[in-house]
């Protein structure tokens, strides 16, 4: 057993089919996305490790088949809301993981971090350096490299999720800038 990990992703949107096509997602079938995420999920993630679900599990699924799904993701569970994230999946997410809300800050060695489903401008202590990672977006927003958030979507990770090492390393390439009062 290795040394514990965080993992980081969203928008999986298991059993959504329209997804396959907005996102180009490279799946002839919505079975074979979902499988490929299960097991891009479980080929990284250990069951000691955490793993953060920024939004958005599924989408026209009964919730049996939500419940097959979450029973079969490895790691610690940690959930924020997605806009499509109805009742009964916030539900499951209180019953197979951690239901942290639409936000939530944590710190992993020393970092503040702050979890959204959607993208902000300005974030709790962003002015002293916390990161900001989301999803939603599905890589359409451009990216900002004054400021330390990204779009940690499954699709721009080859529907795998983030490791917190790759988010340092990715953060650690930005020119970062206060841009709010406090950093005047």
């Amino acid at each position: 057993m290795g040394n514990k990990k965080t993992w980081f992703t969203s928008d999986y949107h298991f059993g959504h089919k329209n997804v396959i096509k907005y996102d180009r997602r490279p799946f002839k079938t919505v079975e074979e996305m979902n499988q490929t995420l299960i097991h891009n999920q479980n080929e990284l993630v250990q069951d000691q490790d955490d793993f953060y679900f920024l939004g958005d599990f599924a989408m026209s699924l009964s919730e049996d088949s939500m419940r097959y799904l979450m029973q079969r993701l490895r790691g610690n569970l940690f959930f924020i809301r997605g806009n499509h994230d109805k009742n009964r999946t916030i539900k499951l997410y209180e019953q197979y993981g951690t239901y942290l809300g639409e936000q939530c800050k944590i710190n992993i060695e020393g970092q503040d971090i702050v979890l959204n489903h959607y993208s902000m401008n300005v974030w709790d202590r962003s002015h002293h350096g916390a990161y900001h990672l989301f999803g939603h977006s599905h890589g359409s927003l451009k990216a900002d490299n004054s400021k330390l958030s990204f779009d940690v979507g499954c699709m721009l990770f080859d529907y795998k999720p983030i490791e917190f090492e790759e988010v340092q390393k990715i953060m650690s390439k930005k020119v970062w800038k206060a841009i709010d009062h406090h950093g005047k």
